[in-house]
């Protein structure tokens, strides 16, 4: 598995997890964290689907 496969693969677990949190969390902090995860999650997928295309 090559660098970029593996970075959206990531970028879409982590996009999970952040979602979960985001929208689940009761406490501002966790929810600015889902949200913070979010935008990583966008920025590591763009990376990942620049150079591998499924």
């Amino acid at each position: 598995m090559d660098r970029y496969k593996l970075s959206a693969l990531i970028g879409t677990v982590i996009m999970g997890i952040g979602s979960f949190m985001g929208c689940l969390a009761e406490n501002p902090v966790y929810i600015n964290t889902g949200n913070a995860l979010l935008v990583v999650s966008i920025l590591i997928m763009i990376y990942g689907y620049s150079r591998w295309q499924p």
